[in-house]
């Protein structure tokens, strides 16, 4: 069932988390500015004899110096959040409401009351970013003051307005909390280890947020941040569907293990009566008012939603749009060839590669019709061996139940959309490297693989998507050859910092592997599970010959410790790093290999 609003709806909360990652790389340049010159300030400041702090005079004359520097780096982030980030939010909203068309002409463009409104709006959450200064430089000034009333060491204040801004810094019971704390404190500054501490922080800042002592400056000022972008666009699109006399809505948002019951219910139509999948604003108070949650805020649900940090949101509808059993009316279909008209959605291409921000979620639905109309093609490619009666030739293990079948259960809808896309770069690929396309995937729930690729059917298992759809869950490294070998990663996905492309990643690794399973075979070749194809037996080779080149202690030639596991894993490991362009992270040998396979020479 297609659904319009949900498009249209997904639209405005794509560009929410597009300025949400955006911001929030701001705030942390800031905040990261900020602790860097209020603990230089405090350095240079403050007496102390025997490293204790000794002046109360410096102690009192500080605060205005602390404001300066929070007035200087955090209200011009502040003003550019509200001045930029509302004002494009405040287009997706009145995009909406033109793109519908099906309410009157006076209400579809920002009226002087809608501009009016934007305005005050960017004041209220302006002054809400502006508490959250004024109350830091009260929190940083009295932390100077008690110390230093005390007599504590330099160095504890430190760790106390370290730990103030950023989070970071705080002592805790959890060994590994300390030993994350110390690696930042250790290496932050350090470029050779800057996706390493990022990655420590954001487990800190993520994590072990409940285990850190006190509050901190990032913490209130991430969600500020987050919630205020969402609240402005709930506010500006509920005063504009009052005035266009939409009363009814329908509620939108991806549902991961984390979603509030509310959400989810609401979403999964569990409180729906009319069978439509739509809510009266009036039963929508009912349920959030007589309903307890951890996260609840106040204000009206129609702005607050979930509560804080809550992603989802309201669109207005009128339930003439909708016919009895929830399927639009031919009124609102009418509105679907203006919405298709927008190009590349959903497309990736090895030169225009997808990126998260840019996926439009469909259903699961359309997501496996896309890939089954690829695979019902690919299956029937020539290159793939058949016995004299017709019958699949088959190498490995559960093909023949797998082949020309898409399965893609245990992902959601962003997750289902994204593996489609990245699908079209494996087609691709197939055509590159002259080897047919793949004839089937699998989504398992099965934890013995990441990936898996054999007979032309792609298996990828739906807890590694699940696990790296979220930022910071592996380490990042820029190990390159001829760096320490120990320090070598243990998968080429550490070379990468967002989760669309550690997925990517893997999804070349596994073709990869059809690579060296399928070159220069066809119906001429004994098919079997006997059968040594000839790049397998070239790779087996170009590793022997290579390792004797070197010592002993130095024949570990793979980008990552998984790669020198066998010489497929090799093979594998290197395409992927070399078709992302890390070429400082493929060896020479494999670079004259694909060259050779490109060129199809020496078969």
């Amino acid at each position: 069932m297609s659904d319009i609003i949900k498009d249209l709806t997904n639209y405005r909360i794509k560009g929410i988390e597009k300025a949400e990652i955006e911001y929030y790389k701001q705030l942390t340049q800031t905040l990261d500015r900020i602790e860097a010159q209020i603990v230089s300030l405090a350095d240079t400041s403050l007496p102390r004899t025997a490293g204790k702090l000794i002046e109360l005079q410096s102690a009192v004359a500080i605060r205005p110096k602390i404001k300066a520097i929070l007035d200087k780096e955090y209200l011009p982030f502040a003003d550019r959040v509200v001045r930029k980030g509302f004002g494009e939010q405040a287009k997706r909203v009145e995009r909406q409401f033109k793109t519908i068309g099906l309410i009157p002409p006076e209400f579809q463009e920002l009226t002087k009351g809608d501009l009016a409104l934007v305005q005050n709006l960017k004041k209220q959450y302006y002054t809400q970013f502006k508490d959250v200064s004024n109350n830091f430089t009260r929190i940083l000034s009295d932390k100077v003051y008690q110390n230093t009333l005390v007599g504590t060491e330099f160095t504890v204040l430190e760790k106390e307005l370290r730990q103030s801004i950023n989070g970071i810094y705080a002592t805790s019971n959890d060994p590994a909390v300390n030993r994350l704390v110390d690696y930042v404190k250790n290496n932050k500054g350090n470029p050779a280890l800057a996706s390493r501490v990022d990655a420590a922080v954001k487990i800190l800042q993520t994590k072990y947020a409940s285990t850190r002592v006190g509050e901190n400056m990032k913490r209130y000022a991430g969600q500020i941040l987050n919630d205020s972008l969402r609240d402005f666009d709930a506010t500006l699109n509920f005063n504009k569907a009052k005035d266009a006399g939409l009363t009814y809505v329908k509620y939108y948002g991806d549902v991961i293990p984390t979603t509030r019951t509310l959400c989810r219910n609401m979403i999964n139509g569990v409180y729906d009566k009319s069978g439509k999948g739509i809510y009266t604003i009036a039963e929508i108070t009912r349920i959030w008012n007589s309903t307890s949650w951890s996260g609840k805020k106040s204000g009206t649900p129609m702005v607050v939603r979930g509560g804080y940090n809550c992603r989802h949101q309201f669109s207005y509808v009128n339930p003439d749009w909708y016919e009895e059993d929830g399927e639009e009316s031919d009124i609102l279909k009418e509105v679907a060839p203006i919405i298709n008209k927008e190009k590349n959605i959903n497309i990736s291409t090895l030169a225009n590669p997808i990126t998260l921000t840019a996926i439009r979620p469909v259903t699961i639905k359309q997501s496996k019709a896309r890939i089954q109309k690829q695979i019902d093609v690919n299956a029937q490619d020539t290159r793939y061996p058949k016995n004299p009666d017709g019958t699949i030739k088959h190498r490995f293990r559960n093909a023949l139940k797998n082949v020309g079948k898409v399965q893609i259960s245990g992902l959601t809808e962003q997750q289902a959309t994204l593996v489609t896309a990245l699908f079209d770069e494996l087609n691709e690929l197939a055509v590159k490297y002259n080897v047919p396309k793949l004839r089937g995937l699998k989504v398992s729930s099965s934890k013995r693989y990441n990936g898996a690729m054999g007979d032309g059917i792609l298996y990828l298992g739906s807890q590694f998507i699940n696990q790296f759809t979220a930022l910071g869950r592996i380490p990042i490294t820029k190990w390159k050859y001829g760096d320490d070998i120990t320090k070598r990663p243990f998968s080429v996905k550490q070379y990468l910092e967002n989760p669309v492309d550690r997925i990517r990643s893997t999804m070349y690794h596994e073709f990869g592997h059809h690579i060296h399973q399928m070159k220069y075979v066809n119906n001429n070749v004994d098919y079997s599970w006997k059968f040594k194809p000839i790049i397998e037996e070239k790779i087996a080779k170009v590793i022997i010959e290579e390792r004797k080149k070197v010592p002993f202690a130095q024949r570990l030639i793979g980008n990552s410790d998984y790669g020198d596991t066998n010489p497929q894993e090799w093979f594998a490991e290197q395409f992927s790093a070399y078709t992302f362009g890390k070429k400082d992270k493929v060896h020479p040998a494999f670079l004259k290999l694909i060259k050779d396979i490109e060129d199809e020479v020496d078969r």
